[in-house]
């Protein structure tokens, strides 16, 4: 239907009388689907997706279809230059039953020490004779096995004789520490460790260390015998 002069205002609206691109989105409702607005960090769990099922479009909650990591990082620490100790004084607390740290080539200033680990209470290192270790070391070139154990001691010690501070040794290792937080039982802590020994051979250790008390920790500090960790990375990740 023609019309002359201007188009009546209850006249239906036909495709000829909108033009190419004269719609913007800040015309149309906020319901519909314009990708004007772009998220800058990970979707809320009640986001929602379209989807064709089957060639149905539907939507779903992001809730549906995320994963959970099952462990997240927390901290990295890296060291660049001489330190006499790294410590972990955050991030440790209710939200994880276990943590789980993971050092990634220290590089030593000293030659034949030993790898010392203190918990902190309440904010504060406990240096008090209150922590109990043992483990077993393996070392390759004489195929030997030995162990190394303590109670009532200042630290735990976790590696006995380490030789990392020549140009290609460095020690590297994983451990657990499990549910610090609470104050019931004793908190433990478990590891497993390689580097090298006198002579550049390998050695290994595997143990467990406990603190004497029943505060909660909240921290963790690594420090050697004698000298300074020169370089190296140390991650925290709370494990789900």
């Amino acid at each position: 239907m023609g019309y002359i002069g201007k188009k009546p205002t209850d006249a239906p609206l036909t495709a000829s009388d909108v033009t190419d691109g004269i719609i913007s989105n800040s015309k149309l409702a906020q319901d519909v689907i314009s990708a004007e607005t772009a998220l800058t960090s990970a979707p809320a769990t009640t986001d929602e997706f379209l989807i064709s099922d089957a060639g149905t479009l539907k939507r779903i909650d992001y809730s549906l279809i995320k994963s959970d990591p099952t462990h997240v990082l927390l901290q990295t620490q890296t060291v660049t230059s001489g330190v006499s100790e790294v410590d972990f004084t955050s991030n440790i607390n209710s939200t994880y039953k276990i943590y789980m740290f993971d050092l990634i080539n220290l590089h030593l200033q000293n030659d034949n020490v030993n790898l010392y680990i203190r918990f902190f209470q309440g904010g504060s290192v406990d240096t008090g004779s209150v922590y109990d270790f043992n483990y077993s070391r393996t070392i390759s070139s004489a195929g030997s096995i030995g162990i190394g154990n303590n109670g009532n001691v200042t630290e735990i010690q976790a590696m006995d004789g380490i030789n990392a501070n020549t140009a290609v040794s460095s020690l590297n290792g994983r451990m657990f520490l499990f549910e610090p937080s609470n104050t019931t039982f004793h908190t433990q802590l478990q590891f497993h460790l390689s580097g090298t020994r006198d002579g550049e051979v390998q050695m290994s250790t595997v143990g467990s260390g406990r603190i004497d008390e029943t505060a909660a920790v909240d921290g963790v500090r690594f420090y050697t015998s004698s000298g300074n960790i020169d370089s190296g990375i140390i991650k925290l990740y709370g494990v789900n």
